[in-house]
């Protein structure tokens, strides 16, 4: 019997959830985070000679002696599977689309995995994905006041992503930048934090670029490591000085309107004053956290000093704290925890690794692809995410990847991947209804501390949201250009549409394709119900519900 295929125009209205979607949503849950045993490459890194080599030999050598000393094994390597999707998600922030995922699969020829990588370095997104975490960890998530232009510093964050700018030049731009917020992106960094005196400001910058937490300082001494009340307010002092002008343009209607604001250091007192703890007044003068001092007079900008000093080339500091917080990003913890709290108090896991890594990206002239390079090509970055009993003893050793939740970011970007039936780059359209569902996701998921959610961590708000929300609904219309429309499409052109449709669903939501078990269960629901669209809308729904989908491994 011939059966009919057909997505005219979707479902109007929410989408309901039928009994195939919970008998495949139960299914996938009891599968747990169990991956297809597809045999995989074994990543072959490209060794050919460049300015920055595409692989350092010594992370594996000194991993793996962690292993030893602490008599644990690690984990398998990856499947081909396991490290598209990972590779994906971090580099890009994204999952690879069907086209990508199915193209990657099909290429036998070596070395395949760091050919990847290249191409990914190269894509649009992945100075989209960059540019987008920095704007977070500069500005946070939550909305500024009219004085900072977001999306300015994204676009200017970018452009330095896309151009592989070396790292301390675009700190130093952040740091000690000038002129209009419009035009000079980078000039958002510090306009968004400059309340009660900049100490935000002095906090957030010895953070981000230095990996160090001295905001406790500007009240006492520090419990428990060597920074003192002075160290806080040294750093705080250069930034004494800047002044704010908000510049208005005539409007449509000829009336002065808000266009930008201007931001530009004067002369003034090189000092600045705070409370001690004995109740007496504290004075201290420009001071680097290494003591290092400057002129006292007006014959500097304080706050171009301060870039200077913090983008020096030989700042280990700086090199550090670059490389924890990337190593951490595609390992799901640094060597040092908080990945911001360097110091005696906090050593780190791997120290002869972290110095050996830091000094390299300075020999690179900071140059950011190239560390992606070397931690992805990495043994530690290619084993698989599933644990064992010989494994599961991981105490910043590095044996077994880390299960790492998607950011709203990520979720938003992959949902819209696996249900876009054609995606290439980052789709500028795409933002507006990005920047509602943000908000939705703040209102919703925000703390007792009146700070943002980071992820999705499986609450039931959460998952309502993703089961019942705007976007579900969307990717499972079957409108025109929708993953759904497009596949029935092709599936209806095919001598065997059901085993077609299956790979199709698997390969968008999960990148990969079903288990020999997935397939039989589906093809037995494609022959149970007499509209096999509504199991594949129902199978649709359940892959993109699944912990599988929303955790990064």
């Amino acid at each position: 019997m011939t059966r009919r295929w057909a997505c005219a125009g979707g479902r109007s209205g929410a989408w309901r959830v039928g009994a195939v979607a919970v008998a495949f949503l139960g299914a996938i849950v009891l599968a747990g985070l169990a991956m297809p045993s597809l045999a995989g490459d074994e990543p072959k890194p490209d060794e050919s000679s460049s300015a920055a080599p595409t692989r350092l030999a010594y992370i594996d050598e000194l991993i793996e002696q962690g292993w030893a000393n602490a008599k644990v094994k690690p984990a398998k390597p990856a499947t081909d599977e396991e490290f598209l999707r990972r590779v994906y998600l971090d580099l890009l922030g994204r999952i690879p689309t069907l086209q990508e995922a199915r193209a990657f699969f099909s290429t036998r020829e070596s070395g395949k995995r760091q050919k990847l990588v290249e191409y990914l370095l190269e894509n649009p997104d992945y100075a989209k994905n960059f540019a987008t975490q920095w704007t977070i960890l500069l500005i946070g998530r939550n909305g500024q006041d009219r004085m900072v232009d977001r999306g300015a510093l994204t676009s200017w964050l970018r452009k330095q992503f896309v151009a592989n700018r070396p790292w301390n030049e675009t700190v130093h731009e952040l740091v000690s930048g000038t002129g209009s917020n419009k035009e000079n992106g980078a000039v958002n960094y510090v306009l968004a934090h400059l309340e009660f005196d900049a100490v935000p400001l002095t906090s957030r910058t010895t953070r981000l670029f230095l990996g160090q937490q001295i905001q406790c300082t500007q009240c006492h001494d520090h419990p428990s490591n060597n920074w003192k009340q002075k160290d806080f307010w040294g750093v705080n002092a250069f930034f004494k000085g800047m002044r704010t002008e908000e510049v208005t343009k005539p409007d449509a209607t000829g009336l002065d309107a808000y266009d930008h604001t201007e931001l530009r250091d004067e002369p003034t007192d090189a000092f600045v004053r705070f409370d001690r703890r004995n109740g007496l007044v504290g004075i201290e003068f420009p001071r680097f956290l290494d003591g290092r001092k400057i002129s006292q007079g007006t014959d500097v900008i304080r706050r171009a000093e301060l870039g200077k000093l913090i983008a020096d080339p030989k700042n280990e500091d700086l090199a550090k704290a670059f490389v924890n917080r990337m190593w951490a990003h595609f390992l799901g913890r640094g060597f040092v925890n908080p990945v911001d709290d360097f110091g005696p108090h906090n050593p780190p896991s791997h120290p002869e690794l972290l110095d050996k890594l830091a000094a390299d990206f300075q020999k690179s002239n900071y140059d950011v692809k190239a560390l992606c390079r070397w931690i992805t090509a990495s043994r530690a970055y290619q084993l698989s995410a599933v644990r064992t009993k010989a494994n599961e003893k991981d105490e910043g050793l590095f044996n077994v990847m880390q299960l790492k939740p998607m950011t709203p970011e990520q979720l938003f970007d992959s949902l819209i991947t696996a249900t876009t039936s054609h995606r290439t780059g980052a789709r500028e359209s795409d933002l507006k209804k990005r920047d509602a569902w943000m908000r939705q996701f703040l209102f919703a998921f925000a703390n007792d501390e009146a700070e943002e959610t980071t992820n999705f961590q499986g609450t039931i708000p959460q998952a309502l949201m993703m089961m019942n929300g705007e976007l579900m609904n969307d990717a499972l219309s079957c409108k025109p250009g929708s993953f759904l429309h497009d596949a029935v499409g092709a599936a209806q052109k095919s001598r065997s549409p059901e085993n077609l449709m299956l790979d199709a669903v698997y390969l968008a939501s999960l990148s990969r394709y079903p288990t020999p078990r997935e397939r039989t269960q589906g093809q037995h629901a494609l022959g149970s119900f007499p509209d096999p669209l509504q199991v594949m809308q129902d199978l649709f729904w359940s892959l993109l519900n699944s912990n599988e989908f929303i955790l990064n491994h």
